[in-house]
C-alpha cells in the first residue's frame, strides 16, 4: 500500500496542533476533509492512528509518523522555495536555441525587438529538445511539426546566388555532406563540378569566401545582409521551410507569449530573407 505526503503532512499537522480545525486551516481543508482522510488511513491500514475523546490524542504510531514527517516538511518547504525561485527566474528569461547558420537571423531579428525578458540564445547544429523550463523557442528548418512541439511557419528561406564585384567567376562548392542535407536543397542548381573550383564543408565559410572573392556561391540572402561587398546574381528554388517552435505546455505564458509573437513579428520582417 502507498501512502501519500498528504496524508503523512496531515498526521503531522494534527500531532503538532493538536486539533483537527487548526490542522485544517493550516493545510487549507475543511476540518470534515481532515477527518475523513484519517479515517481512511485507519481504515485502509486497520491501524488507529487517534484516540477520540474530548480531544485528540494521537497513538504512538501518530506521534512517530509525525517525528519522522517534521523533517520532510522542512524539505518540502525547501523544495518549494526552490520551485518558486526556479519560476520566478524562468519568467524572467527566455532561452531560444538555433543553428549557427540561422543565428544570423536570429541576432537580426533579436536586435530589432525589446523583449521583456533577458534571452539566452544556445547556438548548436544538433537539435535540442524544447523542454518546458529549459529552452523555450526554436529557429529550425523544418516541414510541419507534430508531437508537443508547436510552431509558427515564417516562410521559405531566399536563397541567392552571390559573388564579391571584383570576384573570379569560379564556384565555391559545397561538401558531399553538406550537399547532402535535406534541408539545403538549393544544391541542385549548383554544379557538381566546376574548374578551378573551392570545396567547403560549411555554409558559413561558403558565404566568407565569397566574401575574400574566391567565386560564386549560393547561401541564404540574410547571410549577405548588409554586406556591401556581396552582389546577387540571382536568386534559386529551393529554399527550406523555417520555423519558429515552441512546447506546446509553454504557449500559455504570459512573457514567453510575448517574446514569441514579438521575434515572430521581427524574423517575417527581415529583408529580404524570405522568398516571395
Amino acid at each position: 500500500m502507498h501512502i501519500s505526503w498528504d496524508e503523512i503532512q496531515t498526521i503531522e499537522a494534527l500531532v503538532r496542533t493538536g486539533s483537527v480545525e487548526a490542522a485544517g486551516r493550516e493545510l487549507l481543508l475543511r476540518h470534515s476533509s481532515v477527518s475523513r482522510r484519517i479515517a481512511g488511513l485507519e481504515a485502509r491500514y486497520g491501524a488507529v492512528l487517534f484516540v477520540r475523546g474530548s480531544r485528540l490524542v494521537p497513538t504512538p504510531l501518530a506521534a512517530e509518523i509525525a517525528l519522522r514527517a517534521g523533517s520532510m516538511r522542512t524539505q518540502a518547504t525547501e523544495v518549494a522555495g526552490l520551485m518558486t525561485a526556479e519560476q520566478r527566474g524562468r519568467q524572467q528569461r527566455v532561452v531560444i536555441t538555433t543553428s549557427d547558420v540561422l543565428a544570423p537571423l536570429l541576432f537580426l531579428a533579436l536586435s530589432t525587438i525589446s523583449p521583456t525578458q533577458s534571452v539566452e540564445v544556445l547556438v548548436s547544429d544538433q537539435e535540442m529538445a524544447l523542454v518546458p523550463g529549459r529552452v523555450d523557442l526554436a529557429l529550425r528548418p523544418k516541414h510541419e511539426p507534430g508531437g508537443a512541439l508547436r510552431g509558427r511557419r515564417l516562410g521559405r528561406l531566399r536563397i541567392g546566388v552571390y559573388r564579391r564585384s571584383s570576384g573570379t567567376a569560379n564556384w565555391i562548392l559545397p561538401s558531399s555532406a553538406l550537399r547532402a542535407k535535406t534541408s539545403m536543397q538549393w544544391w541542385r542548381f549548383v554544379p557538381k563540378d566546376a574548374p578551378e573550383a573551392v570545396l567547403c564543408d560549411s555554409l558559413l565559410g561558403i558565404r566568407d569566401a565569397c566574401c575574400a572573392g574566391l567565386g560564386l556561391a549560393a547561401f541564404p540572402s540574410f547571410l549577405a545582409h548588409g554586406d556591401p561587398r556581396l552582389r546577387l546574381e540571382r536568386e534559386l528554388e529551393g529554399g527550406p521551410p523555417l520555423w519558429l517552435l515552441a512546447p506546446a505546455v509553454r504557449e500559455g505564458a504570459r512573457g514567453l507569449k510575448g517574446t514569441h509573437d514579438a521575434l515572430f513579428r521581427a524574423l517575417r520582417a527581415t529583408e529580404g530573407a524570405f522568398a516571395k
